[in-house]
């Protein structure tokens, strides 16, 4: 039979090996590194538009709305004059990167480098200023009449007139947007936010833009 002293010495010796394979354990998790973060692409995602570029527009239109009747049963008009406008357009336009479709691409955990996919920067607001002349806004400088308008004027043409005026500074703004300089400043600022962004969190992103 196994003497009681044995028994106790075999209990004893086992305690102190379940000790130390708990502590070496226990340490082992204690010290062992994190796995790397992966990028943060969600938080970019959450960003939503990042404007990079805000651009003041001015600019002087001068718009001719022609004022004609149809002849009837014909394809012929007969023109009645027109209302000529100098329109001083005051306005503004932000260039903004849609972050929610970007992506990441050649993602190296080691090294912690990765490319980001972008899609173009692309005017986000472009917009008439509508305040008062006195507060920065645009305004009407002449409305001139010709022909038979100026001496039977209807209102209605002119409204058109005045209408088709601001139509063409909206689209006269979001052209000068739309500019190559300006688009290539919008890049650079974007990338500049966004490298900042990821070198915070340990990354050295490359950028690479989609075509249009």
């Amino acid at each position: 039979m196994t003497k009681p002293a044995n028994r106790l010495s075999f209990a004893l010796a086992v305690a102190v090996l379940t000790a130390a394979i708990t502590a070496t354990w226990l340490l082992a998790t204690r010290i062992a590194p994190a796995p790397p973060a992966s990028p943060p692409l969600v938080s970019l995602e959450k960003m939503g538009h990042l404007v990079s570029l805000k651009m003041n527009y001015s600019d002087v239109i001068e718009f001719t709305e022609p004022r004609a009747v149809d002849i009837p049963w014909s394809q012929y008009q007969v023109r009645l004059g027109s209302t000529t406008i100098l329109f001083v357009a005051r306005g503004d336009c932000t260039l903004a990167t849609d972050l929610r479709q970007a992506r990441y691409d050649r993602i190296n955990d080691a090294e912690r480098t990765l490319t980001v996919v972008l899609p173009p920067p692309a005017p986000l607001q472009a917009r008439i200023n509508h305040a008062a002349r006195t507060a920065g806004g645009s305004y009407f400088y002449a409305i001139t009449d010709s022909g038979l308008q100026a001496f039977i004027p209807a209102a209605q043409h002119r409204t058109r007139a005045m209408n088709n005026v601001l139509a063409s500074a909206q689209e006269s703004i979001e052209a000068a947007c739309r500019q190559p300089a300006l688009l290539a400043s919008a890049k650079d600022n974007a990338e500049a936010v966004l490298r900042s962004t990821l070198s915070a969190t340990g990354w050295a992103p490359n950028f690479v833009w989609t075509a249009h």
